[in-house]
């Protein structure tokens, strides 16, 4: 199949953000498939990984399309709609970046069918938010989810805390949690954001901009009559990384967050996860959206992983995709925009923090 020339968003080494020309003629091969994209959707990585050197190719984490081609031992079929994300890698291959007409899904490990029920304009908003919430819960906190087959300590009526539940990764880890048996499910948002969080699951939300939001999280959970020692970072803010000149904070929320637990508990007891690196506090572990199959991947420089957690991953996403209907509901608004240069604007934005409850999407054609 002849695709001709194609505008696609490039991320360059420098961290700009440009309008690129594709000739190259994209083919599948083996488990591959073309996939004609419907939607791309933005997230801040899409420029702020540039700062750990994840560059030089076509931007872009989210897609969601129409499968036009095979390859010959794929198990996609044309005409199939498919949701996925693309493995992040310094100069990766141009025909895996999502914000452009064309790409190659490549595989299966994180590739799925649109869920039967699900629109396009959700079916591209979950994959990387519902990667991290599987990530933080089932891997780096080590609970099990017996319903997808994974092991680990039992969430069932577990407190926890999810800071930043307003924020697509949070709002998604309080769905996860509540289904995992976690409870009760404390977080923080803007007051705006409080019924609709309560909705899908959070038992209270506090507000994070007020002065007494620790002590009012820490008299939550003593009137639970039970201990915080789950914490979940879901924004990571005021760090310093992926910000280029954004200098780290005396009250970022990673320790903000640590103030909440309970007392009376230990250190070793404490089971804390964020999406970005805690340099200062190494209690903290770092939790991610997509990972590649082996025990390391690139993050700026290698970094070791548990060859099991990309496995977990995938199966609970796999397990998500048939089961959803009982307990996912979308809250993020979508905005939608049209064409490279407006989608340049939008990365731009959300990546300065400008997105709140909103998950932007780029249309197609670019």
């Amino acid at each position: 199949m002849h695709l001709g020339k194609r505008r696609a968003i490039f991320l360059g080494e420098n961290g700009e953000l440009s309008i690129k020309d594709i000739t190259e003629n994209y083919k599948p091969v083996s488990d591959q498939a073309l996939v004609k994209v419907k939607y791309s959707a933005i997230n801040p990585a899409d420029l702020k990984h540039s700062y750990v050197g994840l560059c030089g190719s076509v931007a872009g984490l989210e897609w969601v399309g129409t499968v036009v081609e095979v390859g010959d031992l794929s198990s996609f079929k044309v005409g199939q709609d498919l949701l996925g994300t693309a493995l992040f890698g310094r100069q990766r291959p141009l025909y895996l970046g999502p914000h452009q007409d064309y790409l190659i899904a490549d595989g299966t490990q994180t590739t799925w069918p649109v869920p039967k029920g699900m629109s396009d304009h959700d079916a591209v908003s979950i994959p990387v938010a519902l990667g991290t919430a599987a990530d933080a819960l089932f891997n780096t906190l080590g609970f099990g989810f017996p319903a997808a087959g994974l092991d680990g300590r039992d969430a069932t009526g577990v407190v926890i805390l999810i800071w930043g539940g307003a924020s697509a990764v949070g709002a998604a880890t309080i769905q996860v949690a509540k289904a995992a048996g976690f409870g009760p499910i404390f977080t923080t948002a803007s007051p705006k954001n409080h019924e609709s969080l309560l909705a899908i699951g959070a038992a209270q939300v506090f507000d994070y901009n007020s002065a007494t939001v620790v002590e009012d999280i820490k008299h939550a959970v003593a009137q639970s009559s039970k201990k915080l020692t789950v914490v979940f970072d879901a924004v990571s803010a005021g760090l310093g990384q992926l910000g280029g000149s954004e200098q780290e904070t005396a009250n970022n929320t990673p320790d903000q967050a640590r103030r909440c637990v309970s007392d009376e508990v230990a250190a070793e007891d404490l089971l804390l996860s964020s999406v970005l690196p805690v340099d200062h506090d190494p209690a903290w572990k770092l939790c991610i959206g997509i990972r590649p199959y082996g025990d390391s991947f690139f993050w700026g420089d290698i970094v070791s992983q548990n060859p099991s957690f990309p496995v977990r991953m995938k199966q609970y996403l796999d397990w998500f995709v048939d089961n959803h209907q009982g307990f996912w509901q979308p809250i993020l608004r979508n905005t939608i925009v049209q064409g490279a240069e407006k989608g340049i604007e939008e990365i731009q934005r959300v990546a300065d923090g400008g997105a709140s409850r909103e998950k932007v999407l780029i249309a197609r054609p670019m």
